[in-house]
């Protein structure tokens, strides 16, 4: 009996048998010790159902034919941890099939010969991707679509709220034909190579702009580095209550402009220089609560942002709401006068004309010492002692309105008190609305420079300044040039140098970075007006 014992532990198979073979169920140790079968056995061979055990702790359980792994089954590989269910031939996984990796990733499609192969939808742990299409020697080959990041549902939808490719695939990289749709919404569609945007290709970008053409590595083929602005003349002159336009262009390293880009948007603004108001001064305490930085210009100075407006006919309209003498209708200048396209609004030279000639004939009248008796009755109301004005009775200031007592001509200059055409200056006009490029360029039409906004620094901080100088010279001349250059400041722009800017404020920016700025000098005078000439006075023979 314990020989009997003995046999049958040496005895590799135990088991049913038929006609001395294997068969039926039974469990067979192969000599090598690696591995160990038990199921189903037919003429000596493993067939129908069984598990094959490796030492290692890898398995398969499932399909036999004639001694071989063959049909459906299930696969554990115990060196990755990894999961097959699905059909084999010949001990290969070959056919329709299901791969779970311990990291959770998950590949459901076809296979041949142990790869992925054929149609199938993959989805990526590592990589934080899902991809669905096809397959060659485990590589994505074909036409497929993939999807970042990863989606719960898998893998019967492949929509997404990340990035979206759908397209060509040549082992494993984006080449030929395809589309790709970014989370943030940009868009290209066209040819790749290597895993990049190479050939005649649109990128349509989420903050507008369009770049159609040739794109190289990923890159466009050309690319706008720099901002132009087009214009004649350098600076630009321009006369008071004139209307004018400014071209830019987007051009590449090679000057030439950028006619594949579309959309980049633009935004026009101008600047007056920045004057730093003197310590002691109302304006220097007032100085630190001011939210705006100067910006730096190429002139060697800075700026301040001034208003810019191209509704000019709409500020004409409340010009005429304020004031019924005044016309508001806007009329286009001779082209002997001014560029084509520019206008002029007709009561803004009118009143222009009117002040300068004024100012010129007091100044004469100045030098000659004729001055009438209503000048006289000025003096003593614009002398200022401790208490106010000097006399108590009504006078009349240097425009010749009627002045209560207490009232002081010399404070109109320190820009602190406004008077009635102040309290009644137009609102602050809309600015201009951005621009955006066609085939790198740009057109700002009907640009017009309005009057400045009350307390404007640089303009207060002038008018500080100049009332030192002032102050030395005939008081009498000057309150009335003075309150002149007011009624002007509260109904056309001051002369003098503005600097125009054009920014590339595309949001966000594209391929990461805004253009620098362009910069023009604009240098605004009075219009050009006819001398008068003065008939001589009548000679009365004795």
């Amino acid at each position: 009996m314990a020989a009997v014992s003995e046999r049958s532990r040496r005895e590799p198979y135990i088991g049913e048998t038929k006609k001395s073979q294997r068969d039926g169920h039974g469990s067979f140790e192969y000599s090598n010790k690696f591995f160990r079968y038990e199921g189903q056995w037919k003429n000596g061979k493993k067939h129908g159902h069984g598990k094959l055990v490796m030492t290692d702790g890898s398995y398969y359980e499932g399909s036999f034919k004639d001694g071989e792994i063959d049909g459906f089954g299930f696969r554990y590989f115990a060196d990755s941890g990894a999961k097959y269910q699905g059909q084999f031939r010949l001990g290969e996984l070959h056919g329709k099939g299901r791969m779970i990796w311990p990291d959770g990733s998950i590949y459901e499609g076809d296979f041949v010969h142990n790869r992925r192969q054929g149609f199938g939808a993959m989805k990526s742990v590592t990589e934080n991707l899902l991809y669905k299409g096809g397959y060659f020697q485990n590589k994505r080959h074909g036409q497929g679509t993939m999807i970042y990041p990863l989606f719960i549902e898998f893998p019967s939808s492949v929509e997404s709220k990340g990035e979206l490719y759908n397209g060509d695939w040549v082992m494993d990289k984006r080449h030929g034909k395809g589309d790709m749709k970014y989370d943030d919404g940009s868009m290209y569609e066209g040819q790749f190579e290597e895993d990049y945007f190479s050939g005649e290709g649109v990128l349509k970008h989420c903050s507008g702009l369009v770049h159609s053409g040739v794109w190289i590595n990923g890159h466009p083929g050309s690319t706008p580095v720099k901002l132009v602005i087009i214009h004649e003349k350098d600076p630009l002159e321009l006369e008071q209550g004139q209307t004018f336009e400014i071209h830019i262009e987007c051009r590449d390293e090679n000057d030439q402009v950028v006619k594949e880009e579309h959309g980049r948007e633009l935004q026009i603004t101008l600047g007056y220089k920045n004057i730093k108001p003197k310590k002691g001064s109302a304006l220097f305490d007032m100085i630190e609560d001011v939210a705006e930085k100067p910006i730096q210009t190429p002139y060697g100075y800075e700026v301040v942002s001034y208003p810019l407006t191209n509704q000019s006919e709409d500020l004409t309209d409340k010009q005429e709401e304020n004031d019924d003498d005044r016309e508001s209708k806007v009329v286009p200048r001779s082209s002997s006068d001014i560029t084509k396209g520019s206008v002029m609004h007709r009561d803004s030279i009118s009143l222009i004309q009117k002040n300068s000639a004024d100012i010129v004939e007091e100044d004469e009248e100045m030098a000659d010492g004729d001055v009438n008796d209503d000048t006289e009755k000025v003096e003593p109301i614009a002398e200022e002692t401790t208490d106010g004005p000097v006399g108590n009775h009504q006078g009349r200031d240097a425009t010749g309105n009627t002045q209560e007592p207490g009232h002081s001509v010399s404070s109109s200059f320190t820009g602190n008190a406004r008077d009635k055409d102040d309290k009644e200056a137009i609102p602050l006009p809309p600015q201009v609305p951005n621009h955006r490029t066609e085939a790198g360029e740009c057109h700002f039409k009907s640009l017009f420079i309005p009057p400045p906004p009350p307390m404007y620094r640089p303009f207060v901080a002038l008018d500080e300044d100049n009332k030192k100088s002032k102050e030395k010279q005939d008081r009498m001349v000057q309150a009335k040039r003075h309150n002149k250059e007011k009624i002007d400041d509260a109904r056309i722009a001051r002369t003098g140098d503005y600097v125009l800017m054009v920014r590339d404020v595309t949001n966000p920016p594209f391929l990461e970075r805004n253009l620098d700025p362009a910069f023009l000098l604009i240098k605004l005078k009075k219009p050009k007006r006819e001398k008068v000439k003065k008939e001589p006075k009548p000679k009365y023979v004795m």
